[in-house]
């Protein structure tokens, strides 16, 4: 039977108070008679309330559920009704009765573990609040975790900008821990650091100085780093530089292969990265921060083995050049003060650009041109090149400048735009178009449109946005989600057919797709318009 088909089946008969029938019972038989390893994962998709109903199944399930080696505890499973980010939320759990709840579920099974010595693989722990009574309790639990070999550690205060939880030192003498992912805490700078297992480390809104934070990294074999918004950061190294006996500096090298780097607002870079140490870099994600182009360029050329790069509201960027034989996969978006891109990476495979598709004097004074200026100098034709474009007033001349983009490129297959202000009105004249000779249009694998207005009460204005579009491209498919947008296949083909006038020539026919897409563990689904074009 297979896994996600078990797990459903098992949350299904869980979710019923009802007595089982016997249908049901049969399945929780073949259930019960798979190897107990993949009953733990299957118990380990579920919360931790469901897990414990599970142990009431049978005596066998009760043995699976009191030696499952994912803990996974989360305060929502506790108070239904209100999301966990809500205030009601974090209001209810102070409440004394609700957290006493909470508190002694986690106790009673964190003593349970430690009397009977069950290895613990993961051990998650969500917090909504921090005080006097919980603080120990948090701490105590954490060390029968790490007591019994805990290899994956996950602590989360859950009330944004409150870090009155301190990790405790005993953690960083898990010889077992492999991965540690905290959020909302306090990390102290503690004298010694043991993690010699730990390869992934994610902080997020955690306070770190950077003397601690350089012991983890210096002494740890971290293959994998995150950081979201911790902007105390100043200068780190990475990997540390050490001085060697002749007092001479020697880079150690990492075997770090993934890097994220996220602020919330733009911040200064606080990261020295040793490229020639750094000879195991394959992915390199930098997300609002004030990275130069003189980094960007430095890293990109001597990442010898780097193969994923992605960049996102780095605003100091202006003038950039990625030079690469090994990067595969290319990300820019949201640099919108970037002025030129130039792009020389033969073993490109996949790349996206964001452009905002604002119209600037040309410095030659040559005319209009889309700012940045995009350069691609050295990339594999099959390169599966994607163009996001942001625009609120799009014109004729809008659209002109929109073709000679593609076609100076002429990497891209496929187009997502969003954006077109619902109350402007895109006026295309067939006539005006005739006297314009733009050359063939370009030809698009994909045109994916997303437009946040009433489809019904905006035929007019999308018919002319999508008369511009195909004057200027073909796409093989027009998409379309639905999820915030009222359209409907109807709809779509009505302003198609009746409104939309300059297509009508080259196009021989149209074929309609609804495909939807379902969420792993859960009932709601996302659909896409789809509409084939032939040309």
């Amino acid at each position: 039977m297979h896994i996600n088909c078990s797990m459903k089946c098992l949350k299904e008969i869980l979710m019923t108070g009802d007595k089982l029938s016997k249908d049901k019972m049969d399945l929780v038989d073949q259930i019960s008679e798979l190897p107990e390893f993949i009953q733990h994962i299957i118990l380990s998709f579920l919360d931790a309330k469901e897990a414990c109903r599970a142990g009431v199944l049978s005596k066998k399930w009760h043995a699976v559920w009191s030696s499952m080696p994912v803990l996974d505890f989360q305060p929502q499973y506790f108070k239904k009704g209100d999301s966990i980010h809500s205030g009601k939320f974090c209001e209810r759990f102070y409440n004394f009765e609700t957290l006493f709840s909470y508190m002694e579920f986690i106790n009673t099974t964190m003593e349970r573990y430690s009397k009977q010595k069950h290895g613990i693989r993961k051990f998650s722990l969500e917090f909504p609040m921090v005080n006097e009574c919980l603080e120990p309790a948090i701490d105590r639990w954490i060390g029968i975790a790490v007591r019994n070999k805990v290899e994956e550690l996950k602590i989360w205060s859950l009330v944004e900008d409150s870090l009155d939880y301190k990790l405790p030192e005993f953690i960083f003498s898990a010889r077992s821990l492999k991965v540690l992912d905290c959020n909302n805490v306090k990390m102290p700078n503690y004298p010694t650091v043991k993690l010699f297992s730990l390869e992934k480390l994610i902080l997020s809104n955690t306070i770190i100085d950077d003397d601690m934070l350089q012991r983890i990294i210096s002494f740890c074999p971290l293959v994998d780093i995150q950081f979201r918004g911790c902007s105390a950061l100043e200068n780190i190294s990475v990997p540390r530089i050490k001085k060697s006996p002749e007092d001479a500096e020697v880079a150690k090298t990492s075997p770090l292969e993934n890097f994220f780097y996220l602020n919330h607002f733009p911040c200064p870079w606080p990261w020295n990265m040793d490229t020639i140490a750094l000879r195991n870099l394959r992915k390199l994600e930098i997300c609002s921060a004030d990275i130069t182009d003189d980094v960007v360029s430095e890293l990109t050329a001597g990442l010898s083995v780097l193969e994923v790069l992605f960049l996102s509201n780095c605003l100091l960027l202006k003038c950039v050049k990625i030079s690469s034989i090994s990067l595969k996969r290319f990300t820019i978006v949201g640099c919108y003060k970037l002025e030129k891109l130039a792009i020389d990476a033969p073993n490109l495979v996949g790349f996206s650009f964001s452009i905002e598709f604002k119209l600037v004097p040309s410095v030659n004074n040559d005319g209009d041109e889309l700012k940045p200026a995009l350069s691609i100098i050295n990339v594999h034709d099959h390169c599966d090149a994607h163009l996001f474009a942001w625009a609120q007033f799009p014109s004729i001349e809008w659209f002109i400048k929109l073709y000679e983009l593609l076609v100076r490129t002429n990497v891209f297959k496929s187009l997502e735009m969003c954006g077109g202000d619902p109350d402007y009105e895109v006026i295309v004249d067939k006539d005006h178009l005739r006297r314009i000779n733009i050359g063939t249009p370009y030809k698009l694998k994909v045109f994916k449109l997303f437009r946040t207005c009433d489809w019904e009460r905006e035929e007019s204005s999308l018919a002319g946005f999508l008369d511009g579009l195909f004057w200027v491209c073909h796409p093989d498919v027009l998409s379309i989600p639905t999820s915030f947008q009222n359209a409907t296949v109807e709809l779509i083909l009505g302003i198609l057919k009746e409104k939309v006038r300059c297509w009508k020539d080259p196009l021989k026919g149209i074929e309609v797709e609804v495909v939807e897409f379902s969420r792993l563990l859960s009932y709601s689904s996302e659909v896409e318009i789809r509409l084939r074009l032939s040309w």
